[in-house]
């Protein structure tokens, strides 16, 4: 937050959650066909890699639709089997507007009992529920209990479930999966919208022949938001506080985080944030330095986690920022690692643990951070 006299202006680069469509940058056209797609009762396969801006987008398009739909929004990141996705989706229900009219009527002790929940307020304020099986066979009937209420709602709705692709690592995957298939054919109130970051996970769901999920929904991804708009979208909130930023150090920072729309966001957050803005690249990157030694703790240990030849590639990667042939005699020499298949293991383990990515055409590291502290240690 900054003060000029006694007003306060946000920091416009957010970096957590959805204000509202000022602090949100372009996706015109991605919003426009997630829109259509609803409209025309299509569900939706939004496929992105993390930290790109999905769940912004998700939210943008909700706020455009909220006066058509109940919209209903649930994170299942984290979840590890089936009795957590029905807790996470009960949660999204009763922190949604579905019960904005009734608050906590007779409606939601309704909801609650036919799915065994208990309430609370949580520490954040918002409300919570829990669920508790003594038997995991109502499991099933509890998710029935969920998708029958929401269709009994006398308004459309559409519903979110980011980060989708963690069903495939539950026990007893096949069967909820064809469950959850089931209950989305018989939901004609229902537009689903199914978000997710690991693409190859996804593939398995939607484009494999012999599983539920086959050719069941619109396939849409997001890529980077255009660099043209995202310079101008930067500039206007420092134009707006009168904070005078050179075109080469916005420039710059779009360069040095691929685009990648977190980082992108975070670094122009912590130059909006700066007492006094830098006034060359330079003085910029001493700035930066400081900013990025500052997440070591959560870097420190890495060599510990991964191989010598796994973190002597990743390092190298970092050093180049973009990597287009590992085979090379170049990188390998930088990467001190002799052999084509000793680097062709290397990469593929590397790109398991998403500890890099294939952006495009090239090579790069998944955390633009981590690259730009290995740049420097």
């Amino acid at each position: 937050m900054i003060t000029f006299g006694k007003t306060k202006i946000m920091n416009p680069f957010l970096i957590k959650g959805y204000k509202n469509p000022q602090y949100f940058c372009n996706r015109i056209e991605e919003s426009s066909n997630l829109i259509a797609a609803i409209r025309n009762n299509q569900d939706i396969t939004l496929h992105g890699y993390r930290r790109l801006g999905k769940s912004a987008l998700i939210n943008h398009v909700f706020r455009k639709l909220e006066k058509e739909f109940v919209c209903i929004y649930t994170d299942i990141w984290g979840t590890s089997n089936i009795e957590d996705f029905t807790r996470e989706l009960a949660n999204g229900i009763i922190k949604s507007k579905v019960f904005s009219k009734q608050k906590f009527s007779a409606k939601m002790a309704t909801f609650l009992k036919s799915i065994g929940a208990s309430f609370s307020i949580g520490v954040d304020g918002l409300p919570s529920i829990d669920l508790i099986y003594t038997d995991r066979k109502h499991v099933f009937s509890n998710l029935e209990e969920i998708y029958n209420f929401l269709n009994q709602i006398n308004k459309p709705i559409v519903l979110a479930i980011d980060e989708f692709q963690e069903i495939k690592k539950y026990d007893n995957q096949s069967p909820f999966e064809g469950k959850l298939r089931s209950l989305s054919q018989q939901s004609h109130n229902i537009v689903f919208i199914y978000s997710g970051s690991e693409h190859h996970l996804l593939n398995e769901i939607f484009t494999k022949y012999n599983m539920p999920f086959y050719q069941s929904t619109r396939m849409v991804s997001i890529d980077k938001i255009d660099k043209k708009a995202y310079f101008d979208f930067i500039l206007k909130h420092f134009r707006k506080a009168n904070i005078d930023v050179s075109h080469e150090i916005i420039e710059y920072i779009l360069s040095i985080s691929h685009l990648h729309t977190y980082y992108v966001q975070a670094i122009a957050n912590f130059l909006y944030g700066l007492e006094t803005p830098p006034k060359s690249i330079k003085e910029f990157e001493l700035l930066y330095r400081d900013f990025i030694f500052e997440k070591s703790v959560f870097y420190s240990e890495l060599p510990e986690l991964i191989t010598k030849q796994q973190f002597s590639v990743l390092k190298a990667i970092a050093k180049s920022g973009t990597v287009s042939n590992p085979n090379s005699a170049e990188f390998q020499q930088a990467s001190k690692i002799k052999g084509p298949s000793s680097m062709h293991r290397a990469i593929n383990s590397l790109l398991d643990k998403q500890l890099i990515l294939k952006d495009n055409d090239v090579i790069r590291l998944y955390d633009v951070f981590l690259e730009h502290y290995l740049k420097y240690i």
